[in-house]
C-alpha cells in the first residue's frame, strides 16, 4: 500500500513539473504585455509590436506567415496534461502535492503571433536592382543595411498590401511637380490598395517605394546633378542627406511624405518662387517686368560717354521661357547652405548688386561691376576674413601670362609707365632689364603699389578662396552708372566700398566712418584688418526673384547658365561645350634672362600695351 503510494506521488511531482516548464514556455513566448503602449497606424491595421522581430530564413518565413493566416495556435504548444491522481491521495490532507495538478487543467496560452516579415524576399528584390551610377549604388547599400536591421520587416506593407502611411507618401511623391521636380522620375509600386499580392509582389512594393522616396530626397536637396558638371564657375556641392539617415527618419516618421516635402529648400526665396511657378504654370496672369538690356560697350569717361551700338528693346517672355527661367532657379536654390548666416553678405551676379542682411533684414543694398562672360565670376559661398586699407594689387597669374606678357615682349618700358613694378626672388628689378619674350612668368612678382591710380582703389575685402576672387574699390567709377556691369576680370569693385567697409568692422569692431576714414588715408600701406567674426559671403546667379510682395523681377543671363541648368536637370550636361582649359607653356621653367637695359625687345611702342592698361581697368 505504502509503495502504490509513492508511485502516485511521483506521478503527480513528474506532472507538476511538465505543467511548470509548459507554462513557463508559454510565458516566455507570449506577445508584449497589453499595458505597452503601441500606436496604431491611420488605416485601422494591427501595428507590429515595438520589440524587433526574430530574423527568420526563407522556410522560418514561410511558416510564420501560414500560421499568421490561419489565425490558429501552433500544434506545437499544446501543454501535456498529468494523470489524475488516486481519490486516497487526494483526501489525505498532509498529502502536499494535492494541488499541483490543479494548475495543468489552465486553459493553454496561444501560440505567439509572429510579427510579418519578408527578409528572405526583401533580399532578393534589392539584389534586382541596377545601380549604375554612384549615387545609387549608395540607395542600395543603404536598402540593404536599413531592412537587414529591421529584420526584414517591411517598412511600407502588411500582409493586406500598401499600408495607409504608404498611400500617403506616395501622394506627395506624385505631386513632386509642386516643388519644381519631375514626378516622372520616381517609379512607384503598382499594387493595388488593398488587393494584398504574394510575399515577392509585397517586397517589391516595400522596396521599389523606399527607392522613391531615397530618390524624392536626393532631387529635393539638389542631388539631381552635379553643379560643377554644368560649369568650371560652380562651386557648389548640394548638401545631400545619406540614405540610410533618410531610411530611419522615414521609418519613425508619423507623416514621412511630410518629411519628404520639407527638404525642399526652406528659404522664403525659393518659396516665393515656387509659388510664382506654380501660378505660371497654371496660366493665372503674371506681371513679369521686361529683362535688363545687355551690356552697351562705350568710350570716354563719365557720364558724358558715348554709347556704341544698338541694344534691342526688351521683349516679354513667353509662359514656357518664364516657368524655364524659374524652373532654373529654383534648382539653384537647392545647392545653397541651409543656413546662409545671421548676417552675411550676398552678391547676386545677373542683379549686379551686393546686399548685407541682419537677422533676415535687408540693412544695405549697393551696384557692383562684375566679371565679363569670357572672365566669369564664379558662383560660391566663403566667408569675409579680412579688410585690408591701402592695399597692393598683385597681378593675378593669369593675367600676367595671358595678356602682359604679349605686351611687354613689344615694349618693357611700358609696365613702369603704367604704375606697375617687378620684383624677382623678392627683390625689386627693372623691368626694361628682362627678356619678357622668353620670361616664366610665374618666377616674377608683378605688383601696383598703393597710390591713387591703384586698380583696387583704397581698400579690398578678402574672402581667401582657390578661385581668387575678392571685392574691391576701383578708380573707374563712371561704370557703374550703366545698368549692365559685367567688366571686370572676376572680381566685383563696389561703387561705395567706404559704407561697406563700415558696416562690416561696424558690425565686428564697433568702429564708425569717422575710423574707416582715418585708416584709408592716413594709415599704413596694405593694413589688414582681420575680422574676429567672420562673414558669410554668398556670390549667387539668379536671373530671377520674387520680392516679400509678390512682385517677380527677371535678369539677364549674362554668362548663359540657365540651358547649362536645364540640361543637366534633363540628364544631358555631357553635351555641354566645356571651354579649353588653357594652360601655360613658358620657354624654359623657372628662366628670367636678364639683357642689357634699353634693349627694345623689337622695337615696338609702348601704346599697345597702354592701350591693354585701358582695356583691363576700363581707363
Amino acid at each position: 500500500m505504502r509503495s502504490r503510494q509513492v508511485s502516485v506521488v511521483a506521478l503527480v511531482a513528474v506532472a507538476g513539473v511538465l505543467s511548470g516548464s509548459v507554462a513557463a514556455f508559454a510565458q516566455s513566448a507570449a506577445p508584449a504585455s497589453a499595458d505597452v503602449a503601441v500606436e496604431v497606424p491611420p488605416s485601422g491595421v494591427a501595428p507590429f509590436p515595438p520589440e524587433p522581430p526574430k530574423f527568420f530564413s526563407p522556410a522560418e518565413a514561410a511558416a510564420a506567415n501560414a500560421a499568421l493566416q490561419s489565425e490558429k495556435p501552433a500544434e506545437a504548444a499544446t501543454p501535456v496534461t498529468p494523470a489524475e491522481p488516486p481519490k486516497a491521495a487526494v483526501a489525505t490532507p498532509a498529502e502536499p502535492a494535492k494541488t499541483e495538478p490543479q494548475k495543468a487543467e489552465a486553459a493553454p496560452a496561444p501560440a505567439p503571433k509572429l510579427q510579418f516579415a519578408l527578409a528572405a524576399e526583401i533580399g532578393e528584390r534589392i539584389k534586382k536592382d541596377r545601380a549604375t551610377t554612384a549615387a545609387e549604388r549608395e540607395d542600395r547599400d543603404a536598402l540593404t543595411k536599413v531592412y537587414a536591421a529591421r529584420n526584414g520587416e517591411p517598412m511600407w506593407v502588411d500582409e493586406r498590401g500598401l499600408t495607409a502611411r504608404a498611400l500617403a507618401m506616395m501622394n506627395d511623391i506624385s505631386a513632386a511637380d509642386a516643388y519644381g521636380l519631375n514626378p516622372a522620375a520616381f517609379k512607384l509600386p503598382t499594387l493595388a490598395p488593398g488587393a494584398g499580392g504574394s510575399r515577392d509582389e509585397l517586397a517589391d512594393a516595400d522596396v521599389t517605394l523606399s527607392s522613391a522616396a531615397l530618390k524624392y530626397a536626393r532631387h529635393a536637396r539638389g542631388g539631381r546633378l552635379e553643379p560643377a558638371s554644368l560649369s568650371k564657375n560652380f562651386d557648389r556641392v548640394p548638401q545631400v542627406y545619406a540614405p540610410e539617415s533618410v531610411l530611419n527618419e522615414l521609418a519613425s516618421a508619423e507623416k514621412p511624405g511630410l518629411y519628404l516635402r520639407e527638404l525642399n529648400p526652406r528659404h522664403p526665396e525659393f518659396e516665393r518662387l515656387r509659388l510664382k511657378y506654380l501660378a505660371v504654370k497654371s496660366g493665372q496672369h503674371v506681371i513679369e517686368p521686361p529683362a535688363a538690356a545687355p551690356p552697351a560697350r562705350e568710350t570716354g569717361k563719365g557720364k558724358s560717354a558715348k554709347k556704341q551700338g544698338t541694344v534691342p528693346a526688351p521683349q516679354p517672355m513667353s509662359r514656357e521661357k518664364l516657368e524655364r527661367k524659374l524652373l532654373a532657379n529654383m534648382e539653384m536654390w537647392r545647392w545653397m547652405p541651409d543656413d546662409l548666416g545671421s548676417y552675411h553678405i550676398k552678391n547676386n551676379i545677373p542683379e549686379f548688386l551686393t546686399r548685407m542682411y541682419r537677422d533676415g533684414k535687408l540693412v544695405h543694398m549697393e551696384r557692383i561691376v562684375v566679371g565679363k562672360p569670357e572672365n566669369q565670376t564664379a558662383i560660391f559661398s566663403d566667408a569675409m576674413e579680412l579688410v585690408v586699407f591701402k592695399p597692393f594689387w598683385n597681378v593675378p597669374e593669369s593675367i600676367k601670362w595671358k595678356e602682359l606678357q604679349p605686351q611687354l615682349s613689344r615694349s618693357p618700358d611700358a609696365l613702369s609707365r603704367a604704375g606697375l613694378r617687378a620684383a624677382y626672388n623678392g627683390k625689386p628689378i627693372d623691368p626694361a632689364t628682362i627678356d619678357w619674350s622668353t620670361a616664366d612668368m610665374r618666377a616674377l612678382h608683378i605688383f601696383q603699389p598703393p597710390g591713387s591710380g591703384n586698380a583696387l582703389g583704397q581698400v579690398k575685402f578678402l574672402f581667401p578662396n582657390k578661385h581668387d576672387i575678392y571685392m574691391h574699390d576701383t578708380p573707374t567709377k563712371h561704370l557703374f552708372n550703366n545698368a549692365s556691369r559685367a567688366y571686370s576680370h572676376g572680381c566685383m569693385r563696389v561703387r561705395d566700398p567706404m559704407r561697406f567697409a563700415e558696416l562690416l568692422l561696424g558690425y565686428d569692431k564697433g568702429w564708425d566712418m569717422g575710423r574707416i576714414q582715418q585708416l584709408a588715408n592716413a594709415g599704413p600701406e596694405n593694413n589688414e584688418i582681420r575680422l574676429s567674426k567672420k562673414v558669410p559671403i554668398h556670390v549667387t546667379y539668379f536671373t530671377a526673384t520674387v520680392d516679400e510682395d509678390g512682385t517677380l523681377k527677371t535678369f539677364n543671363d549674362i554668362y548663359n547658365h540657365e540651358s547649362k541648368i536645364h540640361l543637366g536637370l534633363e540628364g544631358k550636361a555631357h553635351l555641354i561645350q566645356q571651354p579649353r582649359e588653357e594652360k601655360y607653356q613658358p620657354a624654359a621653367r623657372g628662366q628670367v634672362r636678364f639683357v642689357e637695359k634699353g634693349w627694345g625687345g623689337g622695337g615696338g611702342s609702348s601704346n599697345g600695351f597702354e592701350n591693354w592698361m585701358k582695356n583691363v581697368f576700363n581707363f
